[in-house]
């Protein structure tokens, strides 16, 4: 799509987030979130697939002590990343469609632990968890300091995938999430809002099969004091935790453009990694 139709594309979700509550232009009413709790069902009759961010993820099932296996090739620029799958096996427990205030502090922790600074970003990373394989996008963070009142930030989301709805939020401070079928897929689309320092928020595509592929578009409707790079893309690494592999910048439309394909090892393969993985372990004891 030209940069005319990704204009189009910002403008309907700055018309929708109108008052910082995203609805969806011309739609009927069939599912939405909002702060955390189930309100309305909301309907899209038809969304437009803009390519402002698209990101494909590929999963296997996890074999137990292992950390690899679960991964995503993601493309920018030409570019090719792969993300490794780490393992947050306690993430998500909790029934719903919703990502728990705790489940959101551990993710922040987990990353932050690692040396990666979650504020100022949108850390978008593969993990395994008690909903399976989970992509998981975490916008902004918290590194322990207190910033005053800042401005709010919001952001919009668009994601295009297969199969049922898996897909889990955190809304605390406010933005909406809806889910609609369109034809043989289903389309999500919504904004996320925080306070920088303040507050963050996440969504989440739960139990990926092998081979399914994930469209995401990101879009800047008004977000203050994030890094130039704003999207970093987090993998698992040799040493055994999490890394930044890339990282993104939104372009002069206030977009992200990313190609993805999905890679992933036959199942037999899914045993010689871990072999690799174990005997490269005891080579560093």
């Amino acid at each position: 799509m030209g940069s005319g139709g990704r204009q189009d594309a910002k403008g309907r979700l700055e018309q929708a987030t109108a008052g910082g509550m995203l609805v969806p232009s011309g739609g009927v009413l069939t599912r939405t979130y909002a702060a955390g709790r189930e309100e309305t069902e909301i309907r899209m009759l038809s969304i437009a697939r803009y390519p402002a961010l698209l990101i494909a993820a590929g999963v296997l099932a996890p074999l137990p002590g292992v950390a690899a296996g679960s991964s995503a090739t993601i493309t920018i620029g030409g570019v090719s990343h792969e993300l490794v799958a780490g393992d947050l096996p306690s993430m998500f427990g909790e029934p719903g469609s919703f990502i728990t205030s705790d489940d959101l502090a551990a993710l922040n922790d987990s990353l932050v632990t690692a040396g990666i600074e979650t504020v100022g970003h949108v850390s978008l990373l593969l993990a395994e968890t008690e909903r399976g394989p989970s992509l998981i996008a975490l916008f902004d963070g918290d590194d322990g300091s207190s910033p005053g009142t800042p401005p709010t930030s919001l952001l919009g989301v668009q994601m295009v995938w297969q199969g049922t709805d898996t897909s889990l939020v955190n809304l605390d401070s406010g933005g909406s999430w809806i889910v609609s079928p369109a034809g043989d897929d289903l389309i999500g689309a919504g904004a996320f809002q925080w306070q920088q320092g303040l507050s963050f928020e996440a969504l989440a595509l739960t139990e990926l099969i092998n081979m399914q592929s994930v469209e995401m578009q990101l879009f800047d409707l008004g977000l203050y004091n994030m890094d130039e790079q704003v999207l970093q893309l987090i993998t698992f690494g040799d040493v055994g935790s999490w890394e930044v592999e890339s990282t993104a910048a939104f372009s002069d439309e206030h977009e992200i453009v990313v190609d993805a394909t999905i890679v992933i090892p036959a199942p037999g393969a899914l045993a010689l990694l871990a072999l690799a993985g174990f005997g490269s372990r005891r080579r560093r004891c």
